[in-house]
């Protein structure tokens, strides 16, 4: 009987290591040698790692995902409950675990039996929190500084005794995303009592209309003295006259209002006046105009990235004016004019003129350059530009019809060029040798993350 339960016991064992990735397993192959195993009275019969002390399991563990975590923990009583030790829970993303702890029950008892104490950063997009659930983290997880809610739905408390209480959110985070999330009203006010410390942060258009309403915003923005990088992506109810305020932030380094269709650009100026550290801009598919680009002097800019690609309102006049500005920016490393215009408003002359003033105010910082989908570019005013700026090291012409773009066979002589932004491969053309993904166009975020990582933290 015994025999036969050990035996089913290395079994789950085996099990468990056999399922791990390549990474795991060198880790554990190396900790194991690290280690001196001694042999039991029965080793013939049992497995070597069930021979190892309990410091070496934990770090054994601690390179486990939680998937193979909770495996892990089904093998015995001993591996059970190390992988319950709460050194292993200090990062833990639970964003697949969203509908089987829907119930607020469940969500709490893990917290309080895994989370608590120990845990520093935590993934709970796509979940439904309640109040109660917000006030456990604020309560238990005290070490909390990395908070991902990501297109969290915030839900009042089902009791009115409990709808009664001030909600909790937690203290002292660093890095807080709360992108495409809605509810409550109550959380957001919360919420922005709380950001006295935080470095990275995302917003969500729920956010602002909730302090607006409460006549709040001005002070919960003073309050965010350490900020450096700010997150608006697909705001679509944000207007210039409120992203102003945000500019009282003096330390930003990154702003990012990515698809705000409501933004003109009229807040451009204050930023680049007001916010002396900022380097990377992120302008793409909000409704920038020629006016509104000509206003713009850049004259106090020390940017590093700028991104205008999919501004569908500007056209060739707009960017005659714009392009000289913008070529004396002197610590500028990227530029992105992607499908810029309806992808007609980039011709070969505006290229040539810009690469002009580039050579005239001696710009050469500029390394990479994304004019994919510009329908107005022609092969022989993109070898001349190559020819006058050959110090740029990238440059994009993908899905450019009147454009050449190399085989399968030029792409493997460019192994260096291939980069990798999350599970998506796509090839960067070495400039003078255009490129083009094998199943469609890099978008102008992925050609910028490529090399420069544009994207907040979050």
């Amino acid at each position: 009987m015994f025999s036969s339960g050990k035996s089913l016991v290395v079994a789950n064992a085996e099990k468990i290591f056999s399922g791990l990735d390549i990474s795991c397993y060198s880790a554990i192959s190396m900790l194991t040698s690290l280690f001196c195993v001694f042999p039991s009275r029965n080793s013939a019969d049992e497995a070597p790692v069930f021979s190892l002390d309990e410091g070496t399991l934990l770090r054994i563990f601690g390179f486990l995902p939680l998937r193979d975590l909770l495996r892990a923990c089904q093998v015995c009583r001993l591996w059970y409950r190390l992988s319950h030790d709460l050194t292993l829970c200090k990062t833990t993303d639970l964003r697949r675990f969203s509908k089987s702890l829907e119930d607020p029950k469940k969500f709490q008892a893990i917290v309080l039996n895994r989370l608590a104490e120990k845990i520093h950063c935590l993934d709970l997009s796509g979940f439904v929190l309640t109040e109660e659930s917000l006030r456990v983290l604020a309560t238990h997880c005290k070490k909390l500084r990395v908070l991902k809610l990501r297109s969290v739905t915030f839900a009042e408390n089902c009791t009115k005794s409990a709808s009664k209480e001030t909600v909790i959110f937690p203290k002292h985070l660093e890095c807080l995303d709360i992108r495409y999330s809605h509810g409550s009203p109550r959380v957001y006010r919360a919420i922005g009592k709380e950001l006295g410390n935080l470095k990275w942060l995302g917003l969500c258009d729920a956010f602002i209309q909730a302090l607006l309403s409460e006549d709040c915003l001005e002070k919960t923005i003073d309050s965010m003295k350490y900020l450096r990088k700010l997150d608006f992506s697909h705001c679509l109810l944000l207007k210039d006259s409120t992203l102003t305020l945000f500019a009282r932030c003096k330390k930003l380094k990154v702003l990012s209002v990515r698809r705000c269709s409501f933004l003109t650009g009229a807040f451009v100026e204050d930023f680049l006046d007001s916010c002396t550290k900022l380097k990377t801009l992120i302008l793409d598919g909000i409704s920038l105009d020629d006016e509104t680009l000509q206003q713009i002097t850049w004259r106090y800019s020390s940017l590093k990235h700028l991104e205008l690609g999919w501004c569908r309102f500007i056209t060739p006049v707009g960017l005659n004016v714009a392009l000289p500005r913008i070529a004396r920016i002197k610590t500028l490393e990227y530029l992105g004019l992607c499908a810029i215009g309806d992808e007609k408003a980039l011709d070969d002359n505006i290229l040539l003129e810009f690469g002009a003033s580039l050579s005239r105010w001696g710009s050469k910082k500029l390394q990479s350059l994304n004019v994919s989908r510009s329908r107005s570019l022609t092969q022989a005013g993109v070898d001349k530009f190559h020819r006058a700026c050959s110090y740029i090291k990238m440059l994009d012409t993908t899905v450019c019809p009147a454009i050449k773009h190399c085989s399968t066979k030029g792409i493997k002589e460019h192994q260096d060029e291939v980069f990798h932004d999350n599970d998506d491969t796509f090839l960067i053309a070495r400039v003078g040798v255009p490129t083009r993904r094998r199943n469609g166009s890099i978008s102008a975020t992925q050609f910028a993350r490529s090399k420069y990582v544009l994207e907040t933290p979050l």
